[in-house]
């Protein structure tokens, strides 16, 4: 007849965790009373048994008490030389691939992913580097690599990640990380010399790294250079993160369009990923595909548990593109309560802020972003949108200047910056001394083009401004440009022309309300054709802003934050049927 010990070690040998959990309880309950069912082995492993069944049921917090009991009663019983078993019951030797449950380093392991489960990191730190150097396993390095890389203790960050590689060189988040701490490719490739001379990994092995040092560089062109070398000439051409790669490095680069169509051949490989779909969401919320984004976001009640950050940071962003502010902001903040470095996520969350003129506060949660996300240029630009938007033009000259420093000059840091030399008549020179420099840089920078031809247009230089917008409307297929300059043939009674510009932007967007207005207005009146015009230019203007002081920085950044409805929704979407469950409580 079995012991309870012995049904105990049957439950958990078939997996029954939460009848295990039951078990372990009662028969810890029993034995403080009586000392004689369980042997001071028996009764180490009943713990053992109980702590892992609580991970497994994913109890954290009960879970590490009672690995930090197992762990005080295995050192009584090392104390006294007790024998304690090898095996998985604690009975018998470890064989081949089994993991020791009852080993210090498996306790302690466990213990620190309790730990970081109730975000007590750094309690997870000091508790694994207790353990000696030989008494690391590969797991123990890299969950401790990543802890200290994440909590700025950079050098036990590198020391680790390259003890992982020592015992598994194609560990690819060890050797990103070191290329991320600032570790040379040139070092990174020796640590891993043996498995990159590999025959299967010959080919590719050099130029994966080589591409992660330029993105770790923000040198994005040579990533993509790189990595599409890769694509090309080996075997991983229809790898999937490599795809994802690829599209991210277009977003960092500025070049959405591609970044778009890559990441979107890259979700349609694998649909259920997560990778790079927080910028996809982004992406086609820019280019106002709300019924693709609804798609990629629609929720399937019976697997909300597998909603990570990624996936509640694009339900946000669904909802942030059909102005439901006051959704959004549950869903961002779940986001960022999962990762509160989801730098997305914080964007998006001051986004919401900035819609509830809460700018301040937006303000902070941006600042925090760029403590470990300074090389973002979409940080930038938001803090530099808000402070035109509040009106404090200095303050954002201050900060596109920053940002031309940082990022070094391109033709969009430079076009940030000369955003904020419109708004004064003095200043307006310099700011199209940038376009001009910025269009030198990149002939087909679009937003460099709008801006420089508002200038144009304050300066009465409308043949400038036909001209620079006709060079470019034949450069590039953009509805905007063409009915941009329809408006101008417009206005200049050429009407035949702008029928042409307005039936090519058409052509381009169906949809377009600009391009159907111009039609109308083609062949009209004076008046009419002088208020078409007039509202065609209204909608052109690339500076709008609309701006109030905001609220104090508040302490902590990440704190939750109230909305107010600002108007009624006008449509309600499947995703909003999905998720009209969900009650989200606003403070007035």
């Amino acid at each position: 007849m079995k012991t309870l010990f012995e049904h105990l070690k049957t439950l958990f040998d078939c997996e029954l965790y939460s009848n295990a959990v039951t078990l372990s309880s009662l028969v810890l309950s029993i034995y403080e009373t009586n000392r004689a069912i369980l042997s001071q082995q028996e009764h180490f492993s009943t713990l053992v048994y109980y702590a892992e069944s609580l991970y497994h049921e994913r109890r954290f917090r009960e879970a590490e008490t009672t690995y930090r009991q197992a762990l005080q009663v295995k050192r009584l019983l090392t104390k006294n030389k007790s024998p304690i078993g090898k095996g998985p019951g604690g009975t018998g030797p470890l064989l081949p691939g089994m993991v020791d449950l009852h080993s210090e380093t498996e306790l302690k392991y466990k213990t620190a992913k309790c730990l970081i489960e109730m975000k007590c990191f750094r309690d997870a730190i000091v508790l694994l580097q207790s353990l000696g150097l030989k008494q690391r396993t590969a797991k123990v390095n890299m969950l401790l690599s990543k802890l200290c890389h994440n909590h700025g203790h950079e050098r036990s960050a590198i020391g680790t990640y390259k003890e992982v590689l020592k015992e598994c060189p194609l560990a690819f988040e060890a050797f990103e990380g070191l290329l991320a701490l600032g570790v040379k490719g040139i070092e990174v490739n020796s640590l891993i010399v043996d498995a990159s001379l590999a025959p299967q990994c010959s080919d590719w092995m050099s130029g994966w790294i080589k591409a992660h040092a330029n993105i770790q560089a923000r040198k994005y062109p040579e990533a993509i250079q790189a990595l599409r070398s890769i694509e090309a000439n080996t075997a991983l051409r229809n790898y999937h993160q490599l795809l994802v790669l690829i599209g991210e490095c277009y977003y960092y680069n500025g070049d959405y369009e591609q970044a778009y169509n890559t990441l979107k051949r890259a979700h349609a490989m694998q649909p259920h990923s997560r990778a790079g779909i927080q910028i996809l969401a982004i992406l086609m919320a820019k280019n106002k595909k709300i019924s693709e984004l609804e798609k990629l976001i629609t929720p399937t009640p019976s697997l909300l548990n597998e909603y990570t950050s990624e996936m509640w940071f694009v339900m946000g962003q669904y909802l942030f593109a059909t102005a439901k502010y006051e959704k959004a902001v549950y869903f961002v903040q779940k986001a960022c309560f999962l990762n509160s470095r989801n730098l997305e996520a914080l964007i998006l969350k001051a986004e919401i802020l900035f819609q509830a003129k809460k700018y301040q506060q937006g303000i902070a949660h941006l600042r925090y972003g760029q403590q470990f996300a300074p090389f973002r240029y979409e940080i930038h630009k938001a803090l530099v949108d808000n402070y035109l938007n509040m009106g404090r033009t200095q303050e954002a000259q201050i900060q596109a200047v920053k940002t031309v420093k940082m990022l070094g000059e391109s033709a969009r840091t430079l076009v940030l910056l000369a955003r904020t030399y419109m708004k004064h008549e003095a200043t307006r020179p310099r700011a199209k001394s940038l376009c001009i420099k910025a269009l030198g840089m990149n002939e087909n920078f679009l937003p460099a083009v709008y801006l420089l031809a508002e200038l144009y247009q304050r300066e009465n230089d409308l043949a400038a401004r036909l001209k620079l917008l006709k060079k470019h409307a034949s450069l590039t297929q953009n509805c905007k440009l063409h009915v941009m300059v329809g408006d101008m043939l417009n206005n200049e009674k050429d009407h035949t022309g702008a029928m042409d510009h307005y039936t090519m932007a058409l052509s381009l967007d169906p949809s377009n309300r600009c391009a159907m207005a111009g039609l109308l207005a083609v062949g009209q009146s004076n008046g009419s054709t002088s208020s078409a015009s007039n509202a065609a230019g209204a909608s052109s203007s690339y500076l709008e802003s609309i701006a109030e002081e905001g609220s104090d920085v508040p302490d902590n950044p990440l704190d939750m934050i109230e909305i107010r409805t600002t108007g009624p929704n006008e449509l309600e979407s499947e995703s909003d049927a999905m998720w009209s469950d969900v009650e989200i409580e606003i403070n007035q």
